[in-house]
């Protein structure tokens, strides 16, 4: 093989003076109609007043290179020419669907959390609970979507009242019967350890690679769900903190100057009250390729395309505590998706009720929407349980209430009076396990006039159910 042709070295005089004689090996073909060779022809006047200078002896570094001429094509550089425009204003008002409509209507706080997390959602959960408690210990749990409805308002109700452990609330001294009373603390804690949200046997390799594959199919549904309300205005996009400090997790990150640092980190899109319409956990490494836009840039631009088009939306891209613990990193992202369901379901209805314009008296805070729900999945389309027989966990035999003897100051003082609360609807409406019973006389609920001694076994309200009104039936159906 013959050695490679060395490229020849001049002095840059010589190779002007080469190209005045004519032996140059480099052709230059200049066209005065092209408006892109006056750069060309700046250089050619350098390059001459370079030959005016007197001669002087040529250092290394002012020795060019030719090399030897070849077929390859050279994609010439990109040049952008600014013209001389006045500046047109973009159409910036906002397109969007109307949200403060006439056909706006107030819903239940059920029905606003069923927007989020449906029932098909539960119902395989529930299903994919049973095959899994089956896989691992060799008997199914049996549970029920109700049932799973149930633990969700009683994790909703130890939110409102958070204790030190999960086991305290059904201990003697520190009994919460809104909770205690639902479902026994071992059954409770059987359901948790075996919820599970994808059928082991059924995912594929390709599908492992996900590191949340364990919870993709519950996070896919609570995004579309979320995706399906009526975007704002105004959009932000910004990062989100979950916080966990276990040790068994590959996607925990810690960030500098959060209230909690160590934690998942999801990135979120919301409106300008607040509700997330989008998100996405970040999961490390292993992402695509960077684009000129950068990871950041990426991450908004994946948001916001979920927005609908043409609709001039605008982006600005910059504690809840989990009263349960679990071995499974994954169960606290999905507890809190439950929070963020509740959350939306709230600020959906705060949106509504300004939309019909009532009054702030009128519209009930987060605290109040948490526990109307809570209550709502307990005691909705269910039947009451009936007392088991024994000496009950909590009464006269306790040893908190033996401490109040009848001598004692507490005793004496007057007691401040029950206040009823505002029932659910869809406890109140649901058609199931409603009974007449008989007790002592008081003020009826629904006409707030006439005295009666039935009371609904369910409702716990007494109601007026005599030959002249039936206060009974009007409550339950109007």
């Amino acid at each position: 093989m013959p050695p490679a042709r060395r490229a020849l070295q001049y002095c840059v005089q010589d190779v002007i003076e080469n190209i005045q004689i004519g032996e140059s090996e480099v052709e230059m073909e200049l066209d005065d109609t092209d408006e892109s060779d006056e750069d060309s022809d700046e250089d050619v006047c350098q390059q001459v007043d370079k030959e005016n200078h007197p001669p002087m002896d040529c250092p290394a570094d002012n020795y060019v290179t030719i090399e030897p001429q070849t077929d390859k094509h050279t994609t010439p550089p990109v040049r952008y020419r600014w013209p001389k425009k006045d500046f047109i204003i973009s159409n910036t008002n906002f397109s969007g669907l109307d949200i403060t409509g006439d056909d706006i209507s107030l819903h239940t706080p059920l029905e606003y959390f069923q927007k989020f997390v449906s029932k098909d959602m539960i119902e395989a959960l529930t299903q994919n609970t049973n095959e899994y408690s089956l896989q691992t210990h060799g008997a199914s749990v049996n549970t029920t979507a109700k049932e799973i409805e149930k633990m969700f308002g009683m994790y909703l109700k130890m939110g409102l009242v958070q204790m030190a452990g999960t086991r305290m609330y059904w201990e003697t001294e520190t009994r919460h019967s809104p909770v205690a009373d639902v479902m026994p603390r071992n059954r409770f804690q059987s359901l948790l350890t075996s919820l599970h949200f994808v059928n082991n046997m059924a995912v594929s390799e390709t599908e492992k690679k996900d590191k949340l594959w364990k919870l993709r199919p519950w996070l896919d549904s609570f995004r579309e769900k979320c995706l399906q309300v009526i975007p704002e205005e105004h959009n932000s996009v910004d990062e989100m903190m979950i916080p966990f400090k276990g040790k068994f997790s590959s996607i925990k990150q810690y960030m500098r100057g959060k209230p909690n640092p160590w934690g998942f980190k999801v990135l979120v899109r919301t409106g300008i009250s607040g509700m997330v319409c989008d998100f996405d956990v970040y999961q490390g490494n292993g992402l695509p390729a960077k684009s000129e836009l950068g990871l950041s840039g990426d991450v908004v631009m994946k948001l916001v395309s979920t927005l609908p088009e043409g609709q001039n939306n605008k982006i600005y891209a910059d504690k809840y505590k989990f009263p349960l613990k679990s071995r499974r990193w994954y169960m606290y992202i999905f507890w809190h998706t439950i929070i963020l369901a509740v959350v939306n379901a709230w600020l959906l209805y705060k949106r509504d009720c300004k939309a019909l314009k009532m009054s702030s008296k009128d519209t009930m805070n987060r605290r109040q929407f948490q526990a109307q729900l809570a209550s709502s999945l307990i005691l909705a389309n269910t039947t009451l349980q009936t007392p088991k027989r024994g000496q009950p966990s909590s009464g006269k035999g306790s040893p908190a209430t033996q401490m109040v003897t009848s001598g004692s100051p507490l005793n004496s003082q007057k007691r401040p009076s029950k206040r009823c609360a505002h029932l659910p609807l869809d406890v109140r409406k649901d058609q199931v396990a409603h009974f007449p019973v008989k007790t002592g006389r008081g003020r009826c609920r629904h006409c707030k006039k006439g005295y009666t001694n039935t009371q609904c076994s369910k409702c716990n309200v007494r109601l007026c159910f005599s030959e002249d009104k039936n206060c009974f039936l009007d409550f339950h159906y109007q």
